[in-house]
């Protein structure tokens, strides 16, 4: 799962530009097909991935970031968390409902009908400190990747240039899913640059390339984009992409023990049972009724001694 997929980071024109390519296409297939997420849901569910790659490998520390599309659109909204390491897991809030668009639409989807054109953007920044980072901006076109470039640039107030993109087959299941971002680096002049990108990056320039070779590598798909400055592209570092979910059964048993006792004595009393189950992921952790009595008393005051 994600063998062949890698984020690349690296310097245009002796460092006037940074350019981050990421491909993920076995990542994003898997993600789909844990929340059965197929034609426009997937397409929408790997554009938010993708993005969310591309943001967590800005620094070079370690670092988390989690992004929320949030729209009025029948999926209702996208959160992914993604980490500098490469690993990233997300989920959509709704699947069913929403529109079908068949084989015969262009390369790149059209989502604002689905995502919707009014929402918000949020993006958080754990990079292990005090205090994170969060920023928040108002969708734009629905289509994911402009509305976080425009984040990017009115938020983070960084120049920057966003491609991502998922293609699916007539069936809906996911061929191909990549991006890549090319921003300005402080007091290096790289405004010029990044706005030449923009103007002649259209919207189906990345699509393309992606319906020509699906199983395109990082770098090659940076200098396809690139070309005809590609050659003065230096990579600094590569790191595999996978799926990876940070859920487990000690989580789950916390999250009960935030709940009231009253209603974990309805799950003893009633139900006999109790089943936590992850968004990110679809895991499904069982309690038993004996599991949950310990849970109840765990979260009871001591009492004083005699």
């Amino acid at each position: 799962m994600g063998d062949h997929d890698q984020i690349i980071r690296c310097l245009l024109e002796n460092g006037r530009a940074r350019v981050v390519a990421a491909t993920a296409t076995e990542t994003v297939r898997e993600i789909t097909r844990r929340h059965d997420a197929r034609g426009v849901a997937a397409v929408a569910l790997g554009r938010a991935v993708t993005s969310g790659l591309l943001l967590a490998t800005l620094t070079k520390d370690e670092e988390q970031v989690t992004m929320q599309i949030l729209g009025n659109g029948p999926l209702g909204g996208i959160t992914v968390d993604a980490r500098s390491s490469g690993r990233v897991r997300g989920y959509l809030r709704h699947v069913d409902g929403v529109p079908w668009v068949g084989a015969s639409q262009p390369a790149r989807m059209s989502l604002a009908e689905a995502v919707g054109k009014q929402g918000v953007v949020n993006v958080v920044r754990d990079l292990g400190m005090a205090q994170n980072y969060a920023g928040q901006t108002a969708l734009q076109t629905g289509e994911i990747d402009s509305d976080i470039e425009h984040y990017l640039s009115t938020s983070e107030q960084i120049d920057s240039v966003l491609r991502c993109d998922t293609l699916v087959d007539g069936e809906g299941g996911v061929v191909a899913s990549a991006g890549v971002l090319v921003q300005t680096l402080p007091q290096a002049g790289g405004e010029p640059l990044v706005e030449f990108i923009r103007q002649t990056w259209d919207e189906q320039r990345l699509s393309q390339v992606l319906l020509e070779a699906p199983g395109v590598d990082a770098e090659s798909l940076a200098r396809r984009l690139l070309a005809p400055i590609s050659e003065t592209l230096q990579i600094l570092d590569s790191r595999p992409v996978t799926f990876a979910c940070t859920c487990s059964r000690v989580r789950a048993a916390a999250t009960l023990e935030m709940l009231h006792e009253e209603d974990l004595r309805t799950m003893i009393l009633e139900d006999n049972q109790a089943r936590v189950s992850c968004n990110f992921c679809g895991e499904d952790y069982t309690f038993s009724e004996s599991e949950l009595e310990l849970i109840r008393r765990k979260g009871q005051p001591a009492r004083p001694a005699s």
